[in-house]
């Protein structure tokens, strides 16, 4: 009977803000975990990631050990940029749950208890990811550079302690702006984080003592933030809204295609178009629709993404690729561009609003066609304009008028392939 009545007794010492957190943590990446095993199987750990990381880190071996010329011309403020930048991927964590507002989040003790956790658990992450950089990057700066391994390290914790500051400072932008507002501060505070870290790292290897003072300064800096976010109030939702984001973050492109994705209500206005005046003069039912996938476009940040990756992604292949290929690169890049354009194009009549209008085949058809090629023009311009100047910085004189005529011939190739693609589309749909 003893015995029994001992179960009963609700071991109270065993719960608190501290184990309450590494629970929640714990079954947080645990969930993490068992969404990307489904991708994750033992065919890809054996034929695509093990056999990359050995070529990669024999690659990165050989080039350490016998070091190419241009490698002492990389500057060294851009290995330590690679220091300061992955901190601004960090978030502050809570693990936060909806039902915390009933009881939990009233509680001070508990309040204050999961606050300090997750400050305990953003330092902990930020070493965690400031060792790892610098560990890839310590034999370069000692071989190459010649940094003291000592140096490397406190850099490293340099690293992690601003990193912890930038989490309290983001947590904070994230809670007082919304909207476009909180995406300029962001903007603007992200280079400006990088510059002081690069500064005060070029400076502290001659000047050792300066380095000091900044580890002590945001030291000193990351407690005050800490003492005044645990003792702030009203922040659950925020907590949630963060929890909810970084759950998306790292499943999302998992799951992307798994459920219907419902679009949630939105009681803000857009930033753009917010009197729905027409972007395209209606002359027809085709400019109508155009017109409407058009803001879709420039509302949505979710559609103007892949656009965003594109441009960049293009740019880049083009400049790091020697002239011949290049062009080879930029007569390419349309046919993978108006695959994506015919993908988004699908899934945006397949929503549920404009689901709910039955267009002809025949309008469709004239909207696809002009919708690729209005919408691919922007990147296929800035890719002529890209090729032109590598152009004509390679061979000057006439190779500049290249800038008038690439764009013009992009023109014309672009409007040829959308008709190639529309012709495709158009045979295969008779086929169904």
């Amino acid at each position: 009977m003893k015995n029994e009545r001992h179960l009963d007794v609700f071991p109270i010492k065993r719960y608190g803000p501290f184990p309450l957190f590494v629970e929640r943590m714990t079954a947080y990446w645990v969930a993490i975990w068992k969404c990307w095993r489904t991708v994750l199987d033992w065919a890809v750990w054996l034929y695509i990631f093990i056999p990359g990381l050995l070529i990669f880190g024999g690659m990165y071996r050989d080039l350490v050990r016998n070091p190419p010329a241009w490698l002492f011309d990389i500057p060294v403020a851009l290995l330590l940029t690679s220091l300061a930048v992955v901190q601004l991927t960090g978030k502050y964590r809570t693990f936060a749950e909806s039902g915390d507002g009933l009881f939990l989040h009233r509680n001070a003790r508990w309040n204050r208890g999961l606050s300090a956790s997750g400050f305990l658990y953003g330092i902990i992450v930020r070493a965690v990811v400031a060792t790892v950089v610098a560990a890839v990057i310590s034999p370069v700066l000692i071989r190459i550079f010649e940094f003291p391994g000592i140096y490397v390290t406190i850099l490293a914790l340099l690293s992690a302690i601003l990193g912890l500051n930038w989490i309290v400072l983001r947590d904070q932008v994230e809670r007082r702006w919304k909207g476009w507002r909180r995406t300029l501060i962001s903007l603007l505070i992200r280079p400006v984080f990088v510059v002081v870290f690069v500064w005060v790292a070029t400076l502290g290897e001659q000047h050792r003592e300066f380095v000091y003072a900044a580890l002590v300064f945001a030291s000193a800096t990351a407690l005050w933030q800490m003492r005044l976010r645990i003792r702030k109030k009203g922040t659950l939702m925020h907590e949630i809204a963060v929890e909810n984001a970084a759950y998306i973050a790292n499943v999302g492109w998992i799951l992307s295609d798994s459920l219907d994705k419902k679009p949630l209500p939105k009681l803000r206005r857009p930033v753009l178009f917010k009197q729905s005046r027409p972007l395209i003069k209606h002359r027809d039912d085709v400019h109508r629709l155009i017109d409407s996938w058009f803001k879709s476009v420039l509302r949505r940040f979710d559609l103007l993404k892949p656009f965003l990756y594109f441009a960049g992604a293009g740019a880049v292949a083009i400049i790091l690729s020697p002239l011949p290929l290049a062009v080879i690169v930029w007569l390419v890049l349309p046919l993978l561009l108006l695959a994506m354009l015919q993908r988004q194009w699908k899934q945006w009549l397949s929503e549920p609003y404009i689901a709910l209008f039955h267009w002809r085949e025949e309008l469709l058809d004239q909207a696809s066609i002009k919708v690729k090629v209005w919408g691919g023009l922007p990147l296929i311009t800035l890719w002529a304009i890209v090729l032109a100047v590598k152009a004509g910085i390679a061979h000057g004189s006439f190779a500049w008028l290249a800038i008038v005529a690439i764009p013009a011939i992009g023109y014309y190739w672009l409007k040829f392939l959308s008709e190639v693609f529309a012709s495709f589309s158009s045979l295969r749909g008779k086929k169904k």
